[in-house]
């Protein structure tokens, strides 16, 4: 199965080469992967770097990397215009962000579920690090539904992945009028189409970095939220906390009866082998901090 992953970056060379092995070396006998990154024509050496890596791995078997570099109107122009270029060929596609990364095998585990079931998304679980990769807490996927995804951001990009063929024939992309909500813009619009998802939540595929710069907590975000909600009818701006609630209260229900994560394997620093990580504490609490080392 092909996979092509789209990952957009902008000055972002600390945590860069780590997300780029962690899809590198997914490849095995049934994934073949095409790594595309989007850079905004970065100044911290993102671009030689990326030449570099380009270059020394030119001819590895079952894996294309390919990148640009150009000013963009932000990340979600970054992500269209990457996905704009996916190959006819690619099976499965999803975006990463230059702050996340894959775990081992992670690929592996979403191409048997694409190849046992019709779905047209697959959906996995994620742990969430800070910006020193320690353990935060861990979150189980839920099935999105189309009122509470409203307002409610169900689906992390680190954990999505789309069969190609269903991708290409709806027209949802991010709305770049949108700087920080369009992730749940994109996620409310695909969730109306009434796709047929896997959700997996046995299945970690990824890590979520908070890294201290994230958009969800900037003011440009707390002012499109406001604006957004502006748009909604009352009686769903009402429901909002509920809705967050409810699915919160689905995400540990669904941990109650899985097995606790109790290690993590990722890159640190530019290093070219993992790190496995231990997780003392699991919680799906995010309130609950835990951490990998205490």
């Amino acid at each position: 199965m092909i996979f092509y992953i789209v990952t957009p970056t902008f000055n972002s060379l600390r945590w860069l080469p780590r997300c780029v092995r962690s899809v590198a070396d997914q490849v095995g006998e049934d994934v073949q992967v095409h790594h595309h990154v989007q850079d905004g024509a970065s100044s911290d050496g993102t671009r030689e770097w990326l030449q570099h890596w380009q270059q020394e791995h030119a001819d590895c078997p079952g894996y294309r990397f390919t990148f640009e570099s150009a000013p963009d109107k932000g990340m979600y122009d970054a992500i269209n215009t990457a996905w704009a270029q996916m190959p006819p060929q690619a099976d499965v596609t999803a975006h990463l962000n230059s702050d996340e990364q894959y775990f081992p095998g992670a690929l592996a585990e979403i191409a048997r579920a694409f190849r046992s079931s019709r779905a047209d998304i697959a959906l996995g679980a994620y742990i969430i690090v800070d910006a020193e990769s320690r353990y935060i807490c861990h979150r189980r996927p839920v099935l999105p539904h189309r009122r509470t995804s409203v307002t409610v951001c169900e689906i992390i990009t680190c954990s999505c992945f789309h069969r190609a063929d269903h991708f290409r024939n709806h027209s949802v992309r991010f709305d770049t009028r949108y700087r920080a909500l369009a992730d749940v813009i994109f996620f409310r619009d695909l969730v109306n189409l009434r796709p047929r998802f896997a959700v997996l939540p046995k299945v970690f595929t990824g890590s979520f970095t908070i890294t201290g710069d994230n958009l969800a907590w900037t003011e440009t975000s707390r002012s499109e939220w406001a604006a957004y909600l502006r748009t909604l009818p009352w009686y769903t701006v009402k429901l909002h906390g509920l809705s967050y609630r409810i699915v919160n209260f689905l995400r540990m229900l669904r941990d109650c009866v899985c097995p606790a994560p109790r290690s993590y394997s990722i890159y640190l620093s530019d290093t070219a082998t993992r790190t496995t990580l231990p997780i003392k504490h699991p919680t799906c609490r995010w309130g609950c901090r835990s951490r990998g080392e205490d």
